[in-house]
């Protein structure tokens, strides 16, 4: 599911606070593409589950996945980088309820932070910690 940045807010409180009454896990993956010309929204929209939100805020991108912990959102964070042997110049920021933080505008930020992060290191960089 495709939708704006104050939507994706709005879901991920409801989701969090479902999280957290039923002790599951979110992850909020950020997505930054570097120099390159490929077209990153529409390879994350082939390749996220119906059940995700893709959404864009200040030209980055954020995939809101819920009952996804840490492991799981690697694993589709593979997937985004898989397609078709073709190599692209995507930076990851990677953010997990509860391990992370404890509401929306700090899992935000902390998303913003390791993306930065993972600007630095380059392409291909996944950052899941400070």
């Amino acid at each position: 599911m495709e939708g704006s940045a104050d939507l994706l807010q709005e879901v991920l409180e409801y989701e969090l606070a479902c999280a957290e009454r039923y002790r599951r896990f979110v992850s909020l993956v950020m997505v930054k593409e570097g120099d390159s010309t490929t077209q990153l929204e529409q390879i994350l929209a082939d390749k996220v589950r119906d059940s995700d939100l893709l959404a864009e805020k200040n030209s980055n991108f954020l995939i809101l996945m819920s009952e996804t912990d840490r492991k799981g959102a690697q694993s589709a964070i593979s997937r985004f980088v898989d397609r078709d042997g073709e190599v692209h110049d995507f930076r990851f920021a990677l953010v997990t309820y509860p391990n992370d933080s404890g509401s929306a505008e700090t899992l935000i930020q902390a998303a913003e932070r390791r993306l930065m992060m993972a600007v630095d290191e380059g392409p291909g960089a996944i950052v899941s910690g400070d």
